[in-house]
């Protein structure tokens, strides 16, 4: 079965590399606390360059989502508290783009949402609106092609691949027709925030932006490629995912 990507976190027309970093320009930046909530307060009010990759007012808050994200949990993580769910709970699952070029063209994801409970996973659901201080981040991997995938746990954790991060709760195999992917080298994340809608140097309150594997910030602010697909998308500018199939 595929997993096809019905709905994008950061959409497939966003162009800007993970794996071509620029250098970002952070001069004058202050960074806010780990686990703040982005805002227009947490701006400074330096005007931007027009045609800026990284904007130095947002280019910390995008920072900050590559800093924490790991703690908020992957948004289709069945692995909390729900007494009313009668069946082992499904981990998270990596998902394949169906991105042909660009960015996120040949890589598999899974998305983090600081405010989980606002995170839309039913498509034909009502728009669901984001809150200011909603940040997505969307983990990008390489996809390595295996024999088969062997049978994970779905009432417990798995072991991190990185000695500094906790157990994962995460299905990283994805079966697409008769060949199967792991989600294998990280390759960097998206991010997408809203901040208060009036202010300026942003879409209406959202702010885009790509972090290298090693936290450089590669983009950040107005990014054009992202803009111009996420305009469309049907809960402000997130697009979510389909929720997954119970057993």
């Amino acid at each position: 079965m595929r997993y096809a990507l019905l709905l994008l976190v950061l959409a497939p027309a966003c162009s800007h590399s993970l794996d071509e970093p620029t250098s970002p320009d952070t001069e004058g930046a202050t960074s806010p606390p780990s686990g703040a909530s982005p805002s227009a307060s947490a701006v400074p009010s330096a005007s931007p360059a027009a045609d800026a990759e990284v904007d130095a007012r947002f280019a910390p808050l995008i920072a900050s989502a590559f800093r924490d994200y790991k703690a908020w949990g992957r948004v289709d993580d069945e692995l909390r508290w729900a007494p009313w769910l009668c069946r082992l709970p499904l981990p998270g699952r990596a998902r394949m783009s169906a991105a042909d070029d660009g960015g996120h063209a040949r890589k598999l994801y899974s998305v983090f949402a600081r405010h989980r409970d606002r995170y839309p996973l039913v498509q034909a659901e009502a728009p669901v609106s984001q809150p200011v201080g909603q940040v997505l981040v969307k983990e990008s991997y390489h996809p390595e092609l295996v024999e088969e995938a062997p049978e994970l746990p779905s009432d417990q954790p798995l072991p991190s691949s990185d000695p500094s991060r906790p157990p994962d709760h995460f299905d990283p195999y994805v079966r697409d027709g008769d060949r199967t992917y792991r989600a294998a080298r990280f390759a960097g994340a998206y991010v997408v925030l809203k901040v208060a809608p009036e202010t300026p140097g942003t879409d209406a309150g959202w702010v885009y932006g790509t972090v290298t594997p090693e936290g450089e910030v590669t983009s950040a602010g107005r990014v054009a490629s992202c803009m111009g697909c996420h305009v469309s998308a049907r809960h402000e500018r997130v697009f979510g995912i389909a929720a997954a199939a119970g057993p």
